[in-house]
Parts: structure tokens; C-alpha cells; sequence
């Protein structure tokens, strides 16, 4: 008796001990009775998030309280400048991220996970609070000039990892996940520069904005005005990457009307004071002539910085302007260099009008070197169809350089089966102040043509009836040839046709005439008179001892030939 009773003890002293234990269980993930002031207070304690995770887990609560759970989550301070709260609502909660799990101990879900139907039903409350806390207002402007934080952020980067979470979907339902998104493209749009700048959020702006989509930018360029010049950079590369063409368009138009008033006598009024503030802070004292040049740079600089957003952009208003400022003789090389930079790569290969009008630029007469040099370049980058019927009128200008510029430039979009059409161009239309480092240019350029042999195609010219393209054609031997094609230079010395003559004013650059070693072994300069002298002093001493190429054969006998000799000047 006294045995059996001992044993009855025993056994209620076991139950007891496991009444403990589940209790215990219990009191530390689901509680008894959870309040909404317990879910306030948890958010704030050092076990306060796995409570709230276990009130989101288990269904033993009520459904308005596991969202009200879920939106402690995401109210939580962060730790350390990281949202742990909204990283354990979706991956410690509605996840039970595998993972996630490996980092921690104890966690309510190595007791119980979300069924699909569950999470559906949770997130499907939970997002519309989500929104409406999206949609508030931002905080205003301290009398400090300061803003307060943002409360919105922590709801923003919620949303952003309900949506970006890979291993499982969490906002399913397709309705629900577009009434999400457009929330956020709302909310990026209100205070955007703020948005931009701010370093506090999980999410950089482009992270957002490129899980949105091209919708995301659409009303942007609204957001581009002259009170946003320092992001406008930043802005315009968001609408490169993610905007459709109506949208770039649109920023387009903002950027010209933002660089139209950087370009007027009202922003330098405006600006005034700033200038005068930053003098006064510096401890200087500018004469009248010195403010108004700290001006004049001081909108220079800031028009520059509108030509790299706009670089960015394109557009067709964009490349309308660039051109004008380009073209205006009025303004700056420097800001006409930078308004053509502006362009490179941004013009369109139909857009004839734009194309005429960098075709007119290249050509100008008063236009810096620099601003033709850049002018060139942007036609080089179209395509060779787009541009080469309007290049070629170029070879018509007496300026030998500019047309060298335009003769190099169609030979850089060129290949081997178009040397025929060039030569028989050159040979039409360049007549006036031709000169041998002008024909040697072009050579070099034919030299490294593709596709083809650019020497088989040359040989017809060797004996043109024009001098011009004769002297061109010969000129690939003065840049490629080697003593293998001494014997066939050779051939054309006794050539006895005058080359052409340059202007007066163009003498000392324009020279034909050539260096070479004279008897007592000094450098004598010899003056061309006809091809013949061109072969003879300025081709055949550059060949005679050069070695050829190590895949080149031989095509002639070596001949002997005088030695040494370069271009005057050397050229």
C-alpha cells in the first residue's frame, strides 16, 4: 500500500513538472492574455521581438492583434542603425527564414510556421495599414530649418522586403502587390530629394525605384526645378536607367528650362546675395569687376553641371539647345565645349535637322579648334549612312586643316570597299592648299582600313589623272611601305606633274617640300616641285632602310635608295 501510494506521488510530481514546463512555454511565447500595451511595451525589451514574433505565429491569438504584432515589428527602434525589427518580421515570422535561423536560439519559429492561406490573410491586413502610414505626410520643417525624422521610412523599407524577399512569395495576392507598389511610387515622389540623399533607409531611392519599375520615374522630371541643381545629376541618371522615352523627353524639356534661367541676369541677382554672404565669410573684399567675375564663373560652373544631367538624359530638346549654345559665338569655349559634350552619343542617327546643324558647326569658320575638334567627334560617333553624303561637301574648304578633320573622319567610319568612293571625293573636291601632311593623313587612315586589302585598292590611283589623289595613293608607301617596295616606288619618280601650290598666308604650314640627308651628312631641306620630288625626297629616303612587317612578303626586289629623310617639319 505504503509502495503503491509512493509511486502515485512520483507520477503526479512528473505531470506537475511538465504543467510547469508547458506553461512556462507558453508564458514566454504566447502569454495569456496579450494586450495592445504589451505589444507596445515588448517593443522596447530585450525578449519583447520573439514575443511579438510568437503573437504573429501563432493562431491562437486573434487576427487584429497578430497585425497589430507585425506593426510593432516594423515600429521598433532600430539597433546599432539596423532595423532588426523589420528583418524579424519577415524572415523570423512570416518566412521562418532557414538561414535566419541559423543565427539564433529559441525563436518562435522552431515551434510553428505560417501556412500560406495564414500569411495571405495576415498580409492582407497588414498591408493596407502599411499604406496608409505611406501615405502620411511628411514631417515639416523645424524653425532650425531642420526636418524631423521621417517616420515613413521604416514603413517603406517594410514593403520593400515583403516585395523582395526571394525564397518564398509573401505578397501573393497580384491586386494587393500593385496597390503596394503604387503606394511607394506615391511616396518616393513627395520630398524626393530628401528621399534621395537620406543615408538611414535599408533601401537606397534606385533600389526602389528599379523594383517599381519605369512607372516609378514617370512623374520626376515634375520633381526637376532650380531648387534642385545639386541632385538634378542624380536624378537624370534614375531616368536614363529606368524611364521610358516620353518620360526622358519630359526631363528633357525641365533641364532646358532649368539651363535658361541658370543662363539669365535674374539668377545672377538671385544669386547675389549667396555670393556676397561667402565673400563676407572668407574675409574678402572683390572690386566691382572681380564680383562680377566670381559671378560669371559661378554660372558657368552651374550651367556645366546641367550639361552632365542632360548628358544624361538626351532628348530631343536637350540636344536642340546643346547645339545652339554650341554654335553661339557669343558665349564661352568653355561652355560651348561642354554643351556639345553634352551630345556625345545622344544624337539621333534620323535626325537629319541635328545632324545639318553639327555638319554647319564643323565647318565654321570663326569656331575655336576645340569646338570643331568636338563637333567631328560627334559626327564620328553616327553612322557612317547617317552622316558621310554631308561630310563629303567638307573636302570642298580651302582651311586644309578642317578638311583633314573631315577626310580623317570619314576614313574612321570607313572600310576597305569604300577607298574608291573617298579617293574619287578627295580627287573632285580638295584642290586648294593640298599639301603632303595632308595626303599622309589620309593614307594612314586607309592603311588601317578593314575588310579588305586597302593597297589592291589604291593602285588605280597611282597613276590618277588628278594629283591629289596620285600623291594620296603614293603616301601609303611613305606610312606603311618598307625596302621591300623600293624597286615599284621607284617606278613613279621620273612622275613629272606639278604638285599643288598653297597660299601665301599658308607657306610655313602648307609646305611641300621634304628633309633628307645631304652629302656632308647634314639635314638638308629640299623643296617639291612635282610628284616626282615627292617620291623622290619624301618617300623613297623614309623606305629604304625600313624593316617590313614580320607577316609582310616580299612584293619587290630591294633597290638601293638615298638615306634618311622625313617630311619638313617632321611630319
Amino acid at each position: 500500500m505504503a509502495a503503491r501510494q509512493t509511486r502515485t506521488r512520483r507520477s503526479a510530481l512528473r505531470i506537475s513538472a511538465g504543467a510547469i514546463a508547458l506553461a512556462t512555454v507558453a508564458t514566454s511565447f504566447l502569454g495569456c492574455a496579450v494586450t495592445p500595451s504589451d505589444l507596445e511595451r515588448w517593443e522596447k525589451t530585450s525578449e519583447g521581438p520573439k514575443r511579438l514574433s510568437a503573437v504573429v505565429l501563432f493562431d491562437k491569438y486573434p487576427q487584429p492583434l497578430r497585425v497589430d504584432a507585425a506593426m510593432a515589428l516594423i515600429n521598433m527602434k532600430p539597433q546599432k542603425g539596423q532595423r532588426v525589427g523589420i528583418d524579424r518580421l519577415v524572415k523570423g515570422s512570416l518566412a521562418c527564414d532557414s538561414a535566419w535561423m541559423e543565427r539564433k536560439q529559441d525563436e518562435p519559429c522552431s515551434k510553428t510556421s505560417l501556412s500560406p492561406e495564414t500569411r495571405a490573410k495576415l498580409l492582407e491586413a497588414l498591408v493596407p495599414r502599411i499604406i496608409e502610414e505611406l501615405k502620411k505626410a511628411p514631417p515639416q520643417l523645424a524653425q532650425n530649418g531642420q526636418a524631423a525624422p521621417d517616420p515613413s521610412y521604416k514603413y517603406k523599407d517594410a514593403a520593400q522586403m515583403l516585395l523582395t524577399y526571394d525564397k518564398t512569395p509573401l505578397v501573393s495576392d497580384p491586386a494587393l502587390k500593385q496597390q503596394l507598389l503604387d503606394a511607394l511610387r506615391d511616396w518616393a515622389m513627395i520630398d524626393f530629394t530628401r528621399k534621395l540623399n537620406d543615408q538611414t533607409q535599408m533601401y537606397g531611392m534606385e533600389q526602389l525605384l528599379r523594383l517599381i519599375g519605369p512607372t516609378s520615374v514617370e512623374k520626376l522630371p515634375t520633381v526637376m526645378d532650380r531648387n534642385a541643381i545639386r541632385d538634378l545629376s542624380k536624378m537624370a541618371d534614375l531616368i536614363d536607367k529606368l524611364a521610358d522615352q516620353k518620360t526622358k523627353e519630359e526631363a528633357s524639356k525641365k533641364l532646358v528650362e532649368i539651363v535658361d534661367y541658370i543662363s539669365s541676369e535674374q539668377w545672377r541677382k538671385d544669386k547675389e546675395p549667396e555670393v556676397n554672404a561667402a565673400n563676407e565669410a572668407r574675409q574678402l573684399k572683390p572690386t566691382e569687376k572681380q564680383f562680377i567675375q566670381q559671378l560669371s564663373e559661378y554660372q558657368e560652373e552651374t550651367i556645366t553641371k546641367i550639361f552632365v544631367a542632360m548628358k544624361k538624359v538626351g532628348g530631343q530638346a536637350s540636344t536642340s539647345y546643346c547645339l545652339k549654345l554650341g554654335a553661339d559665338k557669343n558665349r564661352s569655349v568653355k561652355l560651348r565645349t561642354g554643351a556639345l559634350t553634352a551630345l556625345e552619343n545622344r544624337i539621333d542617327k534620323k535626325d537629319a535637322e541635328s545632324i545639318k546643324r553639327l555638319v554647319e558647326l564643323a565647318k565654321a569658320k570663326e569656331a575655336p579648334g576645340a569646338v570643331v575638334d568636338l563637333a567631328f567627334r560627334l559626327l564620328k560617333q553616327l553612322p557612317r549612312d547617317s552622316v558621310v553624303k554631308q561630310l563629303y561637301p567638307l573636302l570642298d574648304i580651302e582651311d586644309w586643316k578642317v578638311r583633314r578633320l573631315a577626310g580623317t573622319t570619314i576614313l574612321q567610319m570607313s572600310k576597305v570597299e569604300h577607298i574608291a568612293e573617298f579617293m574619287e571625293e578627295l580627287g573632285k573636291r580638295a584642290k586648294k592648299n593640298f599639301n603632303p601632311m595632308e595626303a599622309r593623313a589620309y593614307a594612314a587612315y586607309i592603311a588601317e582600313l578593314k575588310d579588305g586589302s586597302p593597297l589592291e585598292k589604291l593602285k588605280p590611283y597611282f597613276k590618277s589623272e588628278r594629283v591629289t589623289t596620285r600623291v594620296t595613293a603614293l603616301s601609303y608607301y611613305l606610312v606603311n611601305g618598307s625596302k621591300l617596295d623600293v624597286a615599284t616606288v621607284k617606278s613613279y619618280a621620273p612622275d613629272p606633274d606639278k604638285v599643288p601650290k598653297c597660299d601665301e598666308k599658308d607657306k610655313d604650314d602648307c609646305a611641300w617640300e621634304c628633309i633628307v640627308v645631304g652629302a656632308d651628312k647634314k639635314d638638308e631641306k629640299k623643296a617639291v616641285e612635282d610628284v616626282g620630288d615627292f617620291v623622290t625626297y619624301c618617300i623613297l629616303p623614309q623606305i629604304a632602310n625600313r624593316d617590313p612587317k614580320k607577316d609582310e612578303k616580299p612584293k619587290d626586289k630591294p633597290a638601293d635608295a638615298p638615306k634618311g629623310g622625313t617630311l619638313a617639319g617632321g611630319q
